[in-house]
């Protein structure tokens, strides 16, 4: 049967640590870790009042003045931010993404584009540090500390690391009305970080400062501070005290009461040992959490392949409404034109049918034209025919008068009397209209 004792991985022995840092000087760089809203910018303001530096630039990226969701200032390097992001992005962890909270992939610090990006954060360091206290807050940095192992290597840096906790209730409450993520989303993403960071740096010292000592007890967490990092104090204890005053603002602590444990045993759990500082074994109860935590993650991963692959989908959805909304406006601006064509169509049909009737109408009159311009010829033949029989009459009548009065010149009265009388009646017969 499984048990705690038969699960657990002795970490190596600090002593071990201690020696190799003896034979090589190593420079100090204090990290400020811990969960988001956990009280991190915050003790990294009290760590810049103390003498360590650890800020270039208060407000955000781009900005100006101080924001509303910390009115005092994040207190972090924005170019370390900007490096931790890339990194997460690379494996599709954005801080805002679906995945953030699954596990990273194993050996991801080993992949090339990580190691160009450490390449660029030893550079950073380099012109930044010096002989003195350096340091940075950031909560990406306890997910990512194996590529920060390198970088101490790589640098000779002995890092001294500072933990900052708070209630998980109130660490989800606070990112639900920061980020409106799910206050049971929010004690998972309590529960990643605090797993990555005791997986990550319990082979390193560290000091754990609770989020609401600085309210209740804000000198017992100075004490912490000084006595872990050895910073000296030159000023009087009323200047310190008027510095907690000043820094430590009990109008920006947002608990509510209705938020005092977390939802889930384990959380609440991971919770109470962390508080405990290495106290009864605690620390021994937390590596067995965690190598159950990191099986159970591994148990994860087809389930998280399948869930990115419904995601892939879910993200092309969008793109594809897109493209079914260009559709449809082509298929209506489609519809459209048809309909104008079949407008259009039908008003030159009834403009051709009205164009037929027109011509039909103009071919029926020229008809009614042509019979009457055919009959107007006829009489005109008829009339020319009359005509010309009556000039034929006309030339033989006066070929016959030419005789008559020849024979007339040489007849006698009574003759002429008779001729006279038989052309009166052969007029008559030839021309009885006369």
């Amino acid at each position: 049967m499984l048990t705690p004792q038969s699960l657990f991985i002795e970490p190596p022995r600090r002593d071990r640590i201690t020696a190799i840092s003896g034979v090589v000087h190593r420079r100090p760089i204090v990290l400020v870790l811990g969960m988001h809203r956990s009280g991190t910018s915050l003790c990294s303001h009290i760590l810049s009042a103390l003498g360590v530096y650890m800020a270039d630039r208060i407000p955000g990226p781009g900005k100006t003045s101080l924001e509303p969701d910390n009115p005092r200032g994040h207190w972090e390097r924005w170019e370390i931010v900007e490096f931790h992001d890339r990194i997460l992005h690379l494996f599709n962890r954005d801080y805002f993404g679906r995945f953030h909270d699954f596990a990273l992939p194993v050996a991801w610090w080993a992949e090339p584009r990580v190691a160009q990006i450490r390449r660029e954060i030893v550079a950073f360091l380099e012109t930044r540090m010096g002989d003195g206290y350096f340091g940075f807050k950031d909560p990406r940095t306890a997910r990512l500390m194996p590529v920060w192992h390198q970088i101490f290597n790589e640098l000779k840096l002995a890092p001294k690391i500072v933990l900052c906790l708070r209630n998980p209730a109130q660490v989800a409450r606070s990112l639900n009305a920061r980020d409106g993520l799910d206050p049971e989303i929010g004690e998972y993403r309590w529960l990643v970080h605090m797993i990555d960071f005791f997986r990550y740096c319990s082979n390193f010292d560290y000091c754990a400062i609770k989020y609401e000592d600085w309210f209740d007890i804000p000198a017992a967490n100075i004490e912490k501070l000084k006595k872990f990092l050895d910073l000296p104090w030159q000023q009087s204890e009323a200047d310190l005290a008027l510095l907690l005053s000043d820094v430590v603002d009990p109008g920006a602590r947002h608990d509510a009461p209705t938020h005092q444990e977390a939802s889930q045993p384990l959380v609440r759990t991971l919770y109470q040992l962390a508080s405990r500082d290495g106290q009864d074994g605690a620390r021994d109860q937390i590596a067995y959490i965690v190598s159950q935590f990191v099986s159970f993650q591994q148990l994860q991963r087809p389930f998280l392949r399948a869930f990115e692959e419904v995601a892939k989908i879910a993200a092309k959805l969008p793109e594809s409404e897109q493209e079914a909304a260009a559709l449809r406006r082509t298929l209506g601006e489609r519809d459209a034109i048809i309909e104008t064509a079949e407008r259009r169509a039908s008003g030159a049909e009834a403009r051709l049918a009205d164009a037929l009737a027109d011509i039909e109408a103009q071919r029926r009159d020229i008809a009614g034209l042509a019979g009457e311009r055919e009959a107007a010829l006829a009489e005109l033949s008829r009339r020319g025919d009359a005509l010309l029989a009556a000039q034929r009459a006309g030339q033989e009548t006066g070929r016959t008068r030419r005789v008559y009065d020849r024979r007339w010149q040489g007849e006698s009265d009574g003759q002429q009397l008779q001729r006279t009388h038989s052309d009166q009646q052969w007029c008559r017969l030839n021309h009885p209209e006369r």
